[in-house]
């Protein structure tokens, strides 16, 4: 049995099966015991770290069935769990657990140890460094971030600290060994992402700066050494300072810049596939930017594939450019920061033929004397992975003058020009707005792979049996990895390496929530993984867009409008609206319609994966702010606050066009909210919350199939809140449940206890509603037989003081049920009386009555009576002042005049109806 904690938790058995806990606490107390590996952890500190500090009574109790659990898993040789006074220890060998074998490795490759002082620019280690090896084993041990998903945020913020430190030390260790061995290079990606992420620690960036000089990569090393000696509020420490000057000093950087070009052309990707639509267009393009002289913009997600589009493109392009193609790697999104323009230039002006000695010095000089070299060229330049139009101005080329276009003396249709106009092909994972707006830019958006080019992707990498084999395992991986290139080439080199493994086995652990974006990481020489590319994104975003993307992990939905990220990150709407603007602008999330962003599923999960690395008080407070936020809209939508009609769900029908849109955009959300407000200790919260998601899929007509998980969730978290009324509510909620699925006795005894819970609240009024709801879900499924006796008891409820202020609709239901069933003599005798009430009472319940007795009259046949009874309706109606209401009584006369055969009536009273609706809804 071995534990893993550094990267998500893991328990594996010594034959390679995972047996990991799946409930969030058993991690906790598990991760917890593997830290103390050998030491007895007290109960009340368990209980701490278990329950995030914030126990129930009912902690310890649940603990040892915890405690027990574990024991059951952990039934194996190797690691034993068992009970030491006061807490529990959990015994074993260190090396079963990564992050103690961590340890003892880093210990034994002496970075426990105090190092002695050694001056700057000592002498280099020893060539064969005896701890090279151990600390290259003890950090390929990482799997990601440590205790990611170990399920105690206090657990985390007591132990990564360390865990970091230990790692970094580890790297800056590996990395003085492997420069002494002249292999710095090696690491070099490893200590730029760590450098990236601690910019503070010079020594970390020393290392770097000198395994970049040792590669030969001297460009990079200055501006490593330039970027962290910027950041300083003083001068650099001695270790910086001398990998500067050690890099400065190096015979190869006064060397001149290097000519830009495309590389060589050579056989191509057998794995690229598809595009043959976005190759039209950038066709297209292509004539209209010869005519123009505008530049062609590919945009998309980081992983989507813009670079491998646009080579594809030129190998078959390349006929229309014989002054040959230009090409410069911008690095916009690189962790080492954007290319400058002016190196840029530099490396083109040496591609035209300008010698080396004789480049201009300044900026300015250079872009001066680049367009002078392009005039009359017909060439291609691409500018790869641009950041912003500040670092594209300079290397964009002079428009084509006036007359030298398909009029005058220029191109056609897909030719470079006579003269020869220069095309540019900007590839970028930001929109580039400004470039569209000043230089007329020819956008050509980018989007992920249809569901049959990610089939053949997979198929090109794993072979066309092993894909056609499981056609629909095949389908889920793609779907797994949102149709994105770059995830899906991840996914086939990982088959691919593992001929056992079925692609069903891989669609199941991406699906993971807690490890499946692990999964698609890169290798060290292949491409980077999901997580890296998205950093690259990630970390070119300013403080309050970066803070607004952190809080929106949070946010358990694929989809999310500006309201709700406006709480999220309490701010002013119009604010939010600007910050999601530039997470657009990136394509961290794209506007699908005006103020509605979507994401990603492998963005969402990013996005988790640092709101995890929030603080527990801005975490909390911040979910306290989307389940208000969630509780007020819900509110709007059955309690009576939807504008559109005066609707309550408690009183029957179909919930509002809007409403019903509105939860089918967030029902997934919804159902996730409630789960973590009750997992969060909020249960008053959770059970409203879920009491009104059980309303809406009672009236919209949504797929139910997650009603059933929400309301019980919501049951549980009434019942923690000891709130009787909120029992009744849920208990209801499940007996109309049981009613839509056709469980009639189940939804009788749950009916039974939602009586029983609003007796104990002492609430008749809400006993009364309780029932009614039952009734009115039992007419609706036709089982008039047990419909029409509760009914008629809610009719005699109703005639006592306790609920007397209900009779009118008690009777109008009754009426209309009477009416269904068949029987319209007994209820015209009901709806005469719910008139005579109504007459004392408001003016909404006259309306009602009245409706229900026309109703009945049309069905005795007293089609004249029935008419004129509805008029009075539509009258009564206007003078009310709810539209909802006003509205339904035109349709009723709409109806009523449609079966008589009256069409031309018939059409103005709905078309009134209509009216009368929209007039709401302004």
């Amino acid at each position: 049995m071995h534990i893993d904690l550094l990267g998500p938790v893991a328990v594996r058995r010594d034959d390679g099966t995972t047996v990991t806990p799946s409930a969030p606490k058993r991690r906790a107390l598990l991760s917890t015991l593997a830290i103390r590996l050998n030491q007895t952890v007290g109960t009340d500190e368990l209980i701490e770290l278990v329950w995030d500090g914030d126990a129930p009574p009912t902690a310890r109790a649940a603990l040892q069935g915890h405690v027990a659990a574990l024991r059951q898993l952990l039934d194996c040789p190797g690691l034993t769990l068992g009970t030491r006074g006061a807490g529990y220890l959990l015994a074993g060998d260190p090396d079963r657990v990564d992050l103690l074998h961590f340890r003892g490795l880093c210990d034994r490759a002496g970075v426990l140890r105090p190092a002695p002082a050694a001056p700057a620019g000592s002498t280099e280690p020893e060539p064969h460094d005896p701890a090279v090896p151990l600390l290259r084993a003890a950090l390929d041990l990482f799997r990601g971030p440590a205790l990611v998903d170990c399920g105690s945020v206090l657990l985390r913020e007591r132990t990564l600290p360390h865990v970091t430190d230990l790692r970094l030390r580890a790297l800056d260790r590996l990395a003085e060994g492997l420069l002494g061995a002249g292999r710095g290079g090696e690491l070099a990606g490893e200590l730029a992402e760590a450098a990236a992420a601690h910019p503070t620690r010079q020594t970390l960036v020393a290392r770097l700066v000198r395994c970049l000089d040792q590669a030969g990569r001297r460009d990079e090393a200055a501006a490593w050494y330039d970027r962290a000696v910027a950041r300083l509020s003083g001068p650099p420490g001695p270790e910086l300072r001398h990998a500067g000057e050690r890099s400065a000093d190096g015979p190869e950087r006064d060397a001149p810049p290097r000519p830009a070009r495309l590389p060589r052309r050579g056989a191509p990707d057998r794995r690229f596939t598809g595009r043959s639509a976005e190759f039209a267009r950038l066709d297209e393009a292509l004539a209209a930017a010869v005519r123009s002289g505008h530049p062609i913009l590919v945009t998309g997600p980081a992983g989507v594939g813009k670079t491998s589009l646009v080579q594809h493109w030129v190998q078959r392009s390349t006929g229309h450019f014989p002054d040959g193609v230009l090409h410069a790697e911008l690095g916009g999104f690189d962790p080492a920061g954007p290319r400058e323009p002016a190196d840029v230039l530099a490396g083109f002006l040496l591609a035209l033929g300008e010698p080396a000695g004789a480049l201009p010095a300044s900026p300015e000089e250079r872009e001066q004397r680049y367009r002078e070299l392009l005039a009359g060229r017909r060439l291609l330049i691409v500018l790869d992975d641009a950041r912003s139009y500040e670092q594209l101005a300079p290397l964009l080329p002079d428009p084509p003058p006036p007359g030298d276009g398909p009029d005058g003396n220029g191109a056609g249709d897909g030719d470079a020009g006579t003269r020869g106009t220069p095309v540019v092909v900007v590839t970028s994972r930001s929109r580039l707005r400004d470039l569209l707006v000043r230089d007329g830019g020819i956008p050509l958006p980018l989007g992920v792979l249809g569901a049959e080019d990610a089939a053949e992707l997979l198929a090109r990498t794993l072979g066309p049996a092993r894909v056609a084999a499981e056609p629909q395992a095949a389908a889920d991986l793609a779907a797994a990895c949102d149709h994105l290139p770059l995830a899906l080439r991840l996914a086939a080199a990982r088959l691919a390496a593992r001929p056992g493994w079925t692609l069903g086995d891989l669609a199941a652990e991406l699906a993971d929530e807690q490890t499946g974006l692990a999964t698609l990481a890169g290798t060290d020489r292949g491409p980077i993984g999901v997580t890296t590319a998205l950093d690259h994104t990630y970390r070119t975003l300013p403080p309050a867009p970066a803070r607004l993307f952190t809080l929106l992990g949070l946010h358990p939905g694929a989809v999310i409008d500006t309201a709700t990220a406006a709480a999220l990150a309490d701010l002013p709407p119009a604010a939010t609206r600007t910050l999601l603007t530039r997470l657009d602008a990136v394509h961290l999330l794209e506007e699908t319609t005006p103020g509605r962003y979507a994401r990603r599923e492998l963005v969402r999960r990013y996005a988790a994966g640092q709101a995890a690395e929030l603080t527990c008080d801005d975490r909390f407070v911040a979910l306290d702010r989307l389940i208000a936020h969630y509780l007020a809209v819900t509110a709007a939508w059955t309690t009576g606050g939807c504008t559109t009609a005066a609707w309550t769900p408690e009183g029957g029908g179909a919930a509002p066009a809007e409403a019903a849109a509105w939860f089918r955009r967030e029902e997934s959300a919804l159902r996730a909210v409630v789960v973590c407000a009750e997992q969060f200790g909020r249960t008053a919260e959770s059970w409203q919350l879920a009491h009104r998601i059980g309303l809406l899929y009672e009236t919209t007509g949504h797929d139910r199939t997650h009603w059933r998980a929400v309301t019980e969730a919501g049951l549980r978290a009434a019942h923690s809140c000891a709130d009787q009324a909120a029992v009744a509510r849920l208990a209801t909620d499940l007996a109309v449940l049981h009613v839509d699925r056709a469980a009639h006795r189940t939804a009788v005894q749950q009916l039974e206890r939602a009586v029983a819970a609003a007796d104990r609240a002492g609430d008749q009024l809400l006993r009364h509603q309780c029932r009614a709801r039952v009734a009115g879900a039992l007419l609706r499924a036709g089982r008039y037989d047990q419909a029409l006796p509760l009914m008629t008891d809610l009719v005699s409820a109703a005639r006592t003081p306790a609920v007397g202020g209900l009779l009118v609709r008690a009777l109008t239901d009754l009426a209309d049920a009477l009416v269904l069933a068949g029987s319209p003599g007994p209820a015209l005798v009901h709806a005469d009386e719910a008139v005579r009430v109504a007459t004392t009472r408001s003016g909404a319940e006259a309306v009602l009555a009245t409706q229900s007795r026309a109703r009945a009259l049309h069905a005795l046949g007293r089609r004249d009576a029935a008419l004129s009874t509805a008029r009075l309706a539509v009258a009564l109606g206007r003078t009310v002042g709810d539209t909802g209401l006003e509205s339904r009584t035109h349709g009723l006369l709409a109806d009523l005049l449609c079966e008589l055969g009256r069409t031309t009536e018939s059409a103005v009273a709905r078309r009134q109806a209509a009216r009368a609706l929209a007039a709401g809804e302004r």
